[in-house]
């Protein structure tokens, strides 16, 4: 692979083909700030607050098994593998145009950021999950 690298953004050329893969790093920074903000580091910070403090539990039981098993610092973990994955389908959409799925991904990623982080505020706060009450409420759980 070449690879060369101008104004913040980075040209590379794989095997034979003549496509140039365009990565604006900076501009990715960007549009997943609230995602960022919110689904990353907004979870983590409450999520682990709750826990620690008894306040709550993790919903997610594949999350909760990760915890159990490895810690608080296995969350950071899974959030950034779930970056950098974001940040690859993020090359995919915008090198072939895709420009208006790729807003419509950021948009619904960071909406579930602040549901999260809603939700857990509102287990700390002692109103309980919103969430859970919805879905007692349809019959789900």
């Amino acid at each position: 692979m070449n690879s060369f690298q101008g104004s913040g953004v980075v040209y590379s050329r794989f095997g034979q083909s003549d496509k140039n893969i365009n990565i604006d790093i900076k501009q990715f920074f960007y549009d997943s700030k609230y995602i960022f903000l919110f689904y990353v580091i907004g979870d983590i910070i409450t999520t682990v607050f709750a826990i620690e403090n008894k306040i709550g539990y993790e919903g997610n039981i594949v999350m909760a098994w990760f915890i159990e098993m490895y810690g608080f610092v296995i969350i950071a973990v899974i959030k950034l593998l779930f970056m950098l994955l974001l940040f690859l389908q993020y090359i995919y959409f915008v090198n072939i145009g895709q420009h208006r799925v790729w807003n419509m991904t950021i948009l619904v990623i960071s909406l579930m950021g602040v549901l999260i982080v809603t939700n857990n505020i509102l287990v700390i706060a002692g109103f309980g999950s919103p969430v859970q009450f919805l879905l007692l409420a349809i019959g789900i759980i």
